[in-house]
């Protein structure tokens, strides 16, 4: 009879090559999202808001060191919104965004969303839009060739219509900006509108606080609006458009009433959410907090970041800068260089993007 002196799992012999081979995946992956993070990437359009430059459904291949490089600004579990902030740096770039780049970008009220729409401002530059024209430092830029217009009329100068709060008109009818700059200073006490005050201090970095109340741009209504919009999108192709509106719009309404209460508990708002308009304006200077300091004791700021303005080719059907404002150099990312297929028409587009 013959003994055997190991008596160890058999599987146990498996352990240096299975090791082996883990530790190979795992550099592969950390190859991969390095690669993804930093150089190209792959982004599936799932708007018209560029159209017919970049349709609906479109997958870009998009080029993210030609503005620099920026390493991982959070380490997390892939696809979800789990993870954790880290410490990132931007490499230097090749080029800066120019007027008419067509750029992406992460959304300043939702960075887990990734936009891509064409640059109409580069900082300091002064932009104005009359009956649905826009001009750049009193020159015109003309609509991109595939650009368009869908509702049939332009609005008049005299039409109300909420747009961003920095800006005076509607869609078609801008009264004329600047876009923000690095160095930029912002003297506290001419403040007349601090929505947008407050909403671009918060982006260039500045902790701002009134009373209990603390700010974030981060919007609930924006993170809602893009829940399930692609499973609903692809769904919509094989059963009833109307009832699967329904499910979608209840698990939105859900899903939103989570994220406001959650807000409310820790006594979080979106600058927007505050009624500034009908609050004395000295007073809120002497509550509002920069940095935890009153502004009333620091009479001014100046901007560490450039700014960026952005709309859409598909000009009267963009969710665009017209609407939410200004992306700092910080959430640009890069620019789309092919489109490969279209997902939702299943055919292939081999096309470049500009």
């Amino acid at each position: 009879m013959t003994s055997n002196s190991d008596s160890s799992p058999r599987w146990l012999g498996l352990a240096p090559a299975f090791w082996y081979e883990l530790k190979m995946l795992a550099i592969l992956v950390a190859i991969a999202l390095t690669l993804k993070a930093t150089l190209v990437e792959i982004y599936v359009v799932p708007t018209g808001s560029m159209e017919d430059t970049i349709l609906t459904g479109d997958m870009l291949i998009g080029n993210k060191f030609i503005y620099g490089m920026r390493t991982p600004t959070r380490i997390g579990i892939l696809w979800t919104r789990i993870g954790v902030d880290v410490p990132w740096f931007r490499l230097p770039q090749f080029k800066q965004v120019e007027t008419g780049d067509i750029t992406i970008f992460e959304f300043p009220r939702d960075p887990y969303q990734k936009y891509v729409k064409r640059c109409i401002g580069t900082p300091g530059d002064t932009v104005r839009v009359a009956a649905g024209k826009v001009f750049v430092n009193g020159e015109n830029f003309p609509l991109p060739p595939e650009g368009k217009f869908t509702k049939g009329t332009i609005f008049p100068p005299d039409r109300e219509q909420q747009i961003y709060s920095f800006f005076t008109g509607n869609q078609d009818n801008i009264d004329p900006f600047v876009v923000p700059f690095k160095g930029m200073n912002i003297d506290l006490k001419d403040v007349t509108d601090w929505t947008s005050t407050i909403t671009l201090l918060i982006q260039d970095g500045y902790d701002l606080s009134l009373g209990e109340k603390h700010f974030t741009i981060v919007d609930p209504m924006e993170l809602t609006r893009m829940k399930g919009f692609l499973k609903y999108k692809i769904l919509g192709l094989f059963t009833d458009k109307q009832s699967l509106q329904r499910r979608q719009q209840r698990e939105q309404q859900e899903y939103i009433r989570k994220l406001i209460a959650k807000n409310r508990e820790r006594n979080i708002y979106n600058p927007w959410e505050v009624r500034f308009d009908d609050a004395d304006p000295e007073l809120v200077l002497n509550n509002l907090k920069i940095n935890g300091v009153p502004a009333r004791e620091q009479s001014n700021c100046i901007l560490r970041h450039d700014y960026y303005f952005f709309m859409g080719d598909n000009r009267d059907n963009s969710f665009d800068s017209r609407f939410w404002g200004f992306v700092p150099d910080t959430q640009v990312l890069g620019t789309p260089l092919i489109s490969l297929v279209n997902l939702i028409k299943f055919r292939l587009r081999i096309k470049t993007v500009s």
